[in-house]
């Protein structure tokens, strides 16, 4: 697949699953650069990073809840 078909694939995605993406790739770029040892990709999946993501998200949109309430 092109990058020009993925860009607008990555367009609809929900703000949440962008983060996570954003996590794959750059977790990705470090397996390929080998700054991160083989053992420990196997802790970084068990820290619980959707939950991390998901409650950003969550903080995130309260953040503009209460900005657009502000200046609304």
């Amino acid at each position: 697949m092109l990058l020009t078909e993925l860009i607008p694939l990555v367009k609809e995605l929900s703000h949440t699953d962008k983060l996570l993406l954003m996590h794959f790739l750059a977790a990705e770029l470090l397996k390929e650069s080998s700054l991160v040892p083989l053992d420990a990709q196997d802790k970084v999946a068990s820290l619980g990073l959707y939950d991390s993501f998901e409650a950003a998200a969550v903080l995130a949109k309260a953040l503009a809840e209460e900005k657009a309430a502000t200046h609304g």
